[in-house]
This record gives structure tokens, C-alpha cells and sequence, in this order.
């Protein structure tokens, strides 16, 4: 059950989503006119964004996340994955693959965006097989890498030629002090162009913070409600999807930390158990326990990019 009062109606549902993606196309050549990638303008969009997706009530999952590496090799202060506290750990690929399968079978196929993050996914050495069963399974849905791209270069001809034979968009965040121009070359050997994530292509990248409320004591529904990432970034993770990437990462977090921040069953929810997919949709689009512990400020900018410290602060 939505616990949203949102729009019911499937026609005007989809209206609603229709109207949402023209506005967001219409946000991001307005910001990218004006040169305010990565201000607190798309601060505001993101959020706007957020909130209006929660208040209609969708009959196709927008996107998901697949962490194909839960460590990084950057550490990025307040990171959302948690990747700079991480231990090594690459996904499993026969797992995967059952997930995107039953995936598959529940929405028709019908999922816009399938995206490879980390963590680094350029780690994992079978990302190409990565690619190969998100493309088998989700035919018509745009498949992205979202990489920092210090790896690019390193790359084998198996990952481009992969690239280009199962139509994987590579998005990498670029990061100061990288050769850009360099890798792009590189690239270009493929016949490969880059779709930068965000506003980094022609924007300086800033460091956010996101923020936790150790104490428990966030209203969940406003939690929720206020929140830029709880349902625009799904993350699917042995055979459960999650509403927002903390679900499956709070472990890290505690681990290092050594905290006790609580992650239950309930924050997540079993694919093989749901009937159908609007009961998955309606869970995602649905306040979870965990969000007591989110302060939902999690686009904060804090300035320029910075290196973590691993220090507790960072998220709280």
C-alpha cells in the first residue's frame, strides 16, 4: 500500500510521469544554459524532482542500481555508498542474473534505466558479463556505468567492444586532476562518446553531505517525503530492492564505525515473494523504518570536491 496521497488514476499517473520528464529535460537545458551545474539551483530541481515523482503513483519502475563493487578506489568524502569504508566485495554475477531475470518477468521488461555503480564497478573483473546479462534480460532500457573513470584507461578491448556490442551508455563522473581529454581519446578508438554524469562535463564537481540521525528520531513519512534520493535511486541486492542505496549499505557504515544503525526485512523487499510489480512499486514509493535515521539533506553542498577522511562527521 502507497503510503502517499498521490495520484491514483492510471491515465492521469501517466500524464503526470510524461509532464515530470519534459520539465525534467526543460530543468537541465535551463541549468545548463545559465552554467549552474552542480549549484545549489540543481539542488533544489533534484529535490523538486523527488517530490513529485513520490506524489504519482507509477505503473513502471523508473530505474534500479546494481552494485557490482562495493569498494572504490577513491575516497570521496560523505559518500552515499559508504565505498571508502568498504571491505572488497564484487556482486555475484550468477545471482545477478537470476535477479534480472525475475525482474524481466515481472515488468515486462519494462524498466527505462539499468545502472552498473559501485562502489567502482570498473573493479569487478567480469563487468562485461555484467553487461551482457543486463542487455540479455532489459533489451529496450538504457544501460549505464556510472565509473569515477581513474580505470578507464587500463581497460581491455573486451570492455569497449562490450560497450559498444550490448549498447552500455558510460557515464563517468569527472573528477578533478584526471586526464579527461586523454581517456576520451581513448574512447574514441571504440567510436565511443561519454555521457558525463550530472553537470560534470562543462562543471566544476563539489562535494554534498549526506546526513544521519543517529538518534532515530526523523518522522519517517516527511523523512521520506523531503528526500532527493528514496525512490529516484532503487538498488536491487541478493533478490531485494530497496527504496534508496543506504538499505544496502549501512553496513559498511556500521562496521566501520561501529555502529548500530538498524536494517531490517522491512526495509526492503523480496522480489521472488511479491505478486506483481505494482506491489514492488508501491513498496519503494513507501516511507521504510530506516528512513527515522535519515535527515534527507543528502545534496548539501559543502564545496569544492574533497577526499574523505573517514571520519563519523562527514555523515553526521
Amino acid at each position: 500500500m502507497n503510503d502517499n496521497n498521490g495520484i491514483n488514476s492510471p491515465r492521469a499517473a501517466t500524464f503526470a510521469q510524461k509532464f515530470l520528464l519534459v520539465t525534467e529535460k526543460c530543468a537541465k537545458k535551463f541549468v545548463g544554459f545559465f552554467g549552474l551545474g552542480n549549484s545549489e539551483v540543481t539542488v533544489t530541481l533534484s529535490k523538486i524532482k523527488g517530490r513529485l515523482k513520490k506524489s504519482i503513483r507509477p505503473a513502471a519502475l523508473e530505474g534500479i542500481d546494481i552494485c557490482v563493487a562495493e569498494h572504490c578506489n577513491m575516497a570521496c568524502y560523505s559518500c552515499n555508498h559508504f565505498s571508502q569504508l568498504a571491505e572488497p566485495v564484487f556482486a555475484d554475477l550468477a545471482e545477478t542474473e537470476r535477479d534480472l531475470k525475475r525482474l524481466s518477468e515481472l515488468s515486462g521488461g519494462n524498466i527505462q534505466s539499468i545502472m552498473l555503480v559501485g562502489g567502482e564497478p570498473l573493479l569487478n573483473p567480469e563487468l562485461p558479463e555484467f553487461m551482457r546479462v543486463a542487455r540479455q534480460y532489459f533489451p529496450g532500457s538504457r544501460i549505464q556505468i556510472i565509473t569515477n573513470g581513474l580505470l578507464l584507461l587500463a581497460q581491455k578491448d573486451v570492455f569497449w567492444e562490450s560497450a559498444k556490442k550490448y549498447n552500455i551508455v558510460m557515464t563517468p563522473t569527472k573528477y578533478p586532476g584526471i586526464n579527461w581529454e586523454k581517456i576520451e581519446e581513448r574512447a574514441d578508438t571504440f567510436g565511443y562518446k561519454f555521457d558525463y554524469f550530472g553537470f560534470t562535463e562543462n562543471s566544476e564537481k563539489v562535494s554534498r553531505k549526506f546526513c544521519l540521525d543517529l538518534t532515530g528520531s526523523q518522522n519517517i513519512k516527511k523523512s521520506f517525503m523531503r528526500c532527493p534520493l528514496a525512490f529516484c535511486t532503487v538498488g536491487l541486492d541478493k533478490g531485494r530492492l530497496a527504496t534508496c542505496s543506504f538499505v544496502f549499505s549501512m553496513k559498511h557504515f556500521n562496521r566501520y564505525f561501529n555502529q548500530n544503525v538498524p536494517v531490517t526485512e522491512a526495509d526492503s523487499i523480496d522480489i521472488y515473494k511479491a505478486k506483481d510489480m505494482q506491489e514492488i512499486i508501491d513498496f519503494l514509493n513507501s516511507p521504510i523504518p530506516l528512513c527515522r535515521f535519515c535527515k534527507s539533506m543528502g545534496t548539501e553542498i559543502v564545496g569544492e570536491w574533497r577526499k574523505s577522511e573517514k571520519t563519523i562527521d562527514e555523515w553526521t
